[in-house]
């Protein structure tokens, strides 16, 4: 058997601030606003425990990685619809980057190597690219 996994340069990442290679060139894409402060990146924890504190009207120009959504439908329907819902609700500029398809950001897992690390490691590699790919914004990466 063989399995093939393709990979994307053309996934950009929601920001009119991001340099020129990830911005992309749709202005409708741009969902997390220029004018935030920063912009957070949320892990799995944080998606299935803490939605209360991310459906807060204060809290927005998040980023939601594909590997956080699918994990969080793996283990909550319920936090998985939910998550789905605020990122589908334009006042809070919640965006989600296909990290799993990007080629900067998709990782192997290594041998031995649990599922659950590999998807940590996955969130880190994503975080520190959107610092690359946005260095004018504050990344946090919020676990």
């Amino acid at each position: 058997v063989v399995r093939e996994h393709y990979l994307r340069d053309d996934i950009y990442v929601g920001c009119e601030l991001a340099t020129e290679e990830y911005r992309g060139p749709d202005p409708s894409a741009w969902k997390l606003s220029a004018g935030a402060s920063k912009f957070v990146v949320i892990d799995t924890n944080v998606a299935l425990h803490q939605l209360d504190f991310l459906a807060h009207k204060s809290i927005a120009d998040v980023v939601v990685l594909s590997v956080v959504l699918e994990e969080c439908r793996n283990r909550s329907k319920s936090s998985y619809d939910r998550l789905r819902a605020m990122c589908q609700d334009p006042t809070k500029r919640f965006f989600v980057f296909a990290n799993e398809h990007h080629r900067d950001t998709y990782i192997k897992a290594e041998p031995g190597e649990s599922p659950n690390d590999r998807n940590d490691r996955a969130i880190r590699v994503a975080a520190k690219f959107y610092r690359r790919a946005i260095p004018s914004k504050r990344i946090v990466l919020l676990t």
